[in-house]
């Protein structure tokens, strides 16, 4: 029914979001990504829309700045026991591309790190999304890590958390790496992730 909306908008909080089109305010539940990056009050703005109708809850707009969080949320919601409160979350949590790494290295620590999520439901998620989430809007995101052992990828990741580093700076900055390099050991992507972080915490 809705694809997307394009109006002005006129409220926001980090929950939702009122953007008025020819003289209707259409109320929109978002998660915190689309806050983020939404404009001033009273400039236009388009948001892409997925309708929700239920006996429950009625007539409900979810709105995404971007068509990858429609499409992830979208996947998400067909999960069985994961309804549009946690897919919002997990949006809210981490971005579209920390979330569809996680889903391809089998990442349950990370997944269960967002609220509303414990090791079963993450490891449900995994089960059911892996095939998918590679193909949003043909996107990038296909096996990030093919070239690297996932096996290698946890022993860096386990090495990093014991030397204090936090999960998400982790995982970010193996984002960055395994892009661009095929590592052989776990020792090689150490080295290079403390260096980078070091790089980072100095700028």
């Amino acid at each position: 029914m809705f694809s997307y909306l394009r109006g002005i908008l006129k409220r926001k909080n980090p929950v939702s979001a009122v953007v008025e089109c020819s003289g209707v305010g259409y109320e929109v539940l978002i998660p915190l990504s689309t806050f983020d990056r939404l404009p001033e009050i009273g400039k236009e703005i388009e948001m892409q829309i997925h309708f929700s109708f239920s006996e429950n809850d009625g007539i409900r707009l979810f709105g995404f700045f971007t068509q990858e969080e429609k499409e992830l949320f979208q996947q998400l919601i067909s999960v069985s026991k994961i309804g549009p409160k946690i897919a919002l979350s997990i949006l809210s949590g981490m971005s579209v591309k920390e979330f569809v790494q996680a889903v391809l290295t089998e990442n349950v620590s990370l997944i269960s790190t967002i609220p509303g999520l414990g090791k079963k439901s993450s490891e449900r998620l995994i089960i059911e999304l892996k095939d998918k989430v590679g193909k949003i809007s043909g996107s990038e995101y296909k096996a990030v890590f093919t070239e690297t052992s996932e096996d290698i990828i946890r022993e860096a990741e386990s090495a990093l958390l014991t030397l204090g580093y936090k999960l998400f700076e982790i995982q970010r900055i193996f984002s960055e790496l395994l892009r661009n390099h095929n590592f052989k050991t776990s020792e090689e992507i150490v080295k290079a992730s403390i260096k980078a972080l070091y790089k980072k915490s100095n700028l």
